[in-house]
């Protein structure tokens, strides 16, 4: 690996605009605007619905609580740890990217790379300024050019695929499957299996869920009919607490989520253990940074930059969580408290950055990603929820794009790990 030294930098040499680009974006919900405690941020989330990026917090509070309020504080000192390092910043003009997200209002914790990029310099140092697009409905816009880059789901690369809109998948951060089925610790069920959940019913966050088609991918295979076999029922609101419920009153046999949505059952007191079988639990595929193909083909160099600069952000996240929480809530103060956003980047990003074996970190697995892709289709319902737009197998070499990632990753990470260790937080 080649070595890209931090450079010193200057807030003078970067901006952010939390735009909504002249688009529709869903009012910011007031869950996002109440503050509350770690605990009751885990026990109030639903965080697994809509897909593997789409965020959410819920929660109860006093609205007054000024406890960890980052976004109002003078900026952390790191100025001994950048100074140390010589500028690697190419010469020439700032070039402004768009890069949207799939969540309808700035959340902390769900670009966290992004965030620290921008605040210590690291997009600066690759000429890059940013306006990041909060957008629900995210595939049309950068289908359609108004948004560059974005996160998008390996769903949505693929139904792009099938309608004849290639995007490319260029890098990818995250590797642990993020979805899962969990039972009581003291239920006599020990595994997904027909023997052992034909007549059972088998809760869900919602239909529109994340967790659903691998619900019924699972079912499937085991040869279960979902509605006969298997009922799926919803059991979550805006609290999990309905949940730990219907699991203590055996309305529901076992809950199907994501691992937030698991911690936050387990912060009423009930412990659970998971049966999710491993070939699933081993999944890689998960959101990358996606651009249209023939926007790549014009501007690689431009990519290039953008993700060696978020990974650079990602690299110092996972050093220093506390840190890159406080640095979040600067440009989404709104999130709730520096505790409430360290749990979550930590669930969502930095404990999910380890590749699986032969996979370089930003590779995006082809061999997960099909994996994916054909356990997804022996769930295939056809129904107008199934988030599938295609019924036979695609070419996802199509899709998937590794050649920039040896030059994304030029770059030594060591200083930035020696930065993020020296960052002096303030809570």
């Amino acid at each position: 690996m080649g070595s890209r030294s931090i450079g010193r930098h200057h807030q003078k040499q970067w901006r952010i605009t939390l735009t909504r680009r002249n688009l529709y974006v869903p009012g910011r919900p007031p869950m996002l605007t109440r503050r509350m405690s770690r605990r009751r941020a885990l026990q109030t989330s639903g965080l697994a619905a809509g897909g593997l990026a789409v965020l959410g917090v819920a929660g109860c509070g006093d609205d007054d609580d000024d406890q960890d309020e980052a976004g109002d504080e003078e900026r952390p000192s790191s100025e001994d740890a950048t100074a140390a390092a010589d500028s690697t910043a190419p010469a020439g003009d700032v070039e402004t990217i768009s890069f949207g997200f799939p969540f309808g209002a700035p959340f902390a914790a769900a670009l966290p790379d992004h965030f620290v990029a921008l605040d210590l310099g690291y997009f600066a140092e690759e000429g890059i300024d940013m306006e990041i697009a909060w957008q629900t409905a995210l595939l049309p816009l950068i289908t359609g050019g108004t948004v560059e880059y974005g996160r998008i789901t390996p769903v949505n690369f693929m139904n792009a695929l099938a309608s004849g809109q290639t995007l490319k998948a260029i890098f990818q951060s995250e590797y642990t499957f993020f979805f899962g089925v969990m039972v009581p610790e003291d239920s006599e069920i020990t595994e997904f299996s027909a023997d052992q959940l034909r007549g059972t019913t088998l809760g869900i966050t919602e239909f529109a869920g994340g967790e659903v088609p691998v619900v019924r991918a699972l079912l499937q295979r085991e040869g279960l009919v979902e509605g006969e076999d298997v009922e799926l029922f919803p059991t979550s609101g805006t609290s999990q607490q309905s949940t730990v419920d219907a699991l203590q009153t055996g309305s529901i046999a076992a809950f199907a989520g994501s691992y937030v949505d698991f911690a936050a059952i387990e912060t009423f007191g009930l412990p659970l253990r998971e049966i999710t079988p491993e070939d699933v639990r081993v999944l890689s595929a998960d959101d990358a940074i996606g651009v249209r193909a023939d926007y790549l083909g014009e501007n690689r160099d431009e990519a290039i930059r953008l993700c060696r600069g978020a990974a650079k952000g990602l690299i110092f996240a996972a050093e220093n969580p506390r840190a890159a929480a406080e640095i979040s809530l600067k440009y989404a103060p709104e999130s709730g408290t520096v505790d409430e956003v360290q749990e979550f980047l930590e669930i969502f990003r930095t404990r999910r950055i380890e590749p699986p074996e032969g996979i370089n970190f930003g590779e995006v697995p082809i061999d997960g990603w099909e994996g994916y892709m054909e356990f997804l289709l022996d769930g295939s319902t056809g129904r107008q929820d199934d988030p599938l737009a295609f019924d036979e197998p695609l070419d996802l070499t199509e899709v998937i794009d590794n050649s920039l990632v040896s030059e994304i990753m030029d770059f030594d990470p060591e200083p930035i790990r020696q930065q993020a260790r020296d960052y002096e937080t303030q809570s």
